[in-house]
């Protein structure tokens, strides 16, 4: 007999999100290792569902058979305690946790504790958390109470993609190696000039991601504004529609900072045209203040595409410094350095471009991914 679980989630959760792909993969890799998978529709509106919504995903969750393992997206269960509380006894429940939704604001608002305090008593009834980062397992454990014992770190997998095509030639300056330009990033070197020649190439800068306040694109914005005299374009693609008043001001950043034929928001791009700006990315940029763990960044890798990101929560823990430049959340002068060094020299482009795919190599699997989720629900 196949195992069996239900997996539920509500009704207009985001597809382009890397929580939506996490989800999707991770059910994928459990069908192939055997399960059988139900799906649960929840209504729409979470994590701020109506109290009609609250009502009728209480009642469907309710119509599960009693003993039936249940996996739940955290945007949903983690801001119904009184489900969690009163299913507890007679399912399965398992929350899987990205980060927590009150780390979602930046600015630790009344909303944030709201969720904090709903995830907090969430947790407390689940018989297991999946968490996609050992980072988010120290913050359910610190800050949440959750016992090491209850979580399954399961972090996401990359599949491996086709290297971008991009390759530039280096220059006749050669720079510092990556770990001596990343410790050279905090302070500044006088007479650390450009050496990329002007050769009519522009570097393709990507970042992926929605447009929201914890992504902080803005930061990188400012750290791009003095960098005009180099060669480079940035293009952002994520969703806009999530924080308009956040996208209206980075508009008006980038539009004061004269950057406006140099960036563009994409919104949300079809996976053909997303895998085409990979393939012609010279370099992947994120300013991120936190990640659950940084699917994009691992894609990046994925691709051959050296990194340049900020620690971003559980991305400094895993990321390393091969192909990569990592830099303190919300520091522009250290960005700006970062991303000087790379634009100005070619040499260190190609080394860190190198180190990019001896990385690819090393990323997790969705198959690993699955395999630690598996080991752990057949205990349940």
């Amino acid at each position: 007999m196949p195992q069996e679980l239900t997996f539920a989630i509500s009704a207009d959760y985001e597809r382009a999100t890397g929580g939506w792909v996490y989800n999707e993969c991770l059910l994928d890799g459990l069908q192939r290792l055997g399960w059988r998978i139900h799906r649960l529709t929840l209504p729409a509106g979470f994590p701020s569902p109506s109290a009609a919504a609250r009502n009728e995903a209480a009642a469907l969750i309710r119509g599960i058979a009693d003993g039936a393992l249940v996996l739940v997206d955290q945007l949903c269960l983690g801001v119904l305690p009184e489900v969690a509380q009163a299913e507890a006894q007679r399912l399965r429940l398992v929350m899987i946790v990205h980060h927590p939704l009150a780390l979602e604001d930046v600015r630790a608002s009344a909303q944030s504790q709201v969720y904090a305090q709903s995830e907090r008593e969430a947790l407390r009834h689940v018989s297991a958390v999946i968490a996609t980062s050992q980072n988010t397992a120290r913050i359910l454990v610190t800050d949440y109470g959750v016992a090491p014992e209850r979580i399954i770190v399961a972090v996401p997998g990359a599949d491996r993609a086709p290297l971008s095509s991009r390759c530039l030639s280096p220059g006749s300056s050669r720079p510092r190696t990556p770990e001596q330009a990343e410790r050279w990033i905090p302070g500044t070197r006088p007479g650390m000039t450009a050496t990329r020649k002007a050769k009519g190439s522009v570097l393709n800068l990507l970042s992926v991601g929605a447009v929201v306040p914890r992504k902080d694109h803005g930061t990188l914005v400012t750290a791009l504004a003095p960098l005009r005299h180099l060669p480079w374009r940035l293009t952002i693609v994520g969703n806009t529609t999530r924080a308009p008043t956040h996208v209206v001001k980075l508009r008006t950043r980038i539009a004061a900072s004269g950057l406006a034929s140099r960036v563009s928001l994409a919104g949300e791009l079809p996976a053909r045209t997303l895998a085409r700006l990979w393939q012609t990315a010279d370099l992947y940029a994120a300013s991120s203040r936190l990640e659950g763990f940084g699917m994009a960044i691992a894609e990046a890798l994925a691709h051959g595409v050296p990194v340049i990101t900020t620690h971003a929560g559980a991305v400094g823990t895993w990321i390393g410094n091969r192909g990569t430049l990592v830099v303190s959340n919300g520091n522009t002068a250290q960005l700006r350095a970062a991303l000087a060094l790379v634009l100005s020299h070619p040499t260190l482009h190609a080394e860190l471009r190198r180190g990019a795919i001896a990385r690819r190599r090393a990323l997790a699997t969705w198959e690993a991914t699955a395999e630690a989720v598996d080991r752990r629900l057949l205990q349940l």
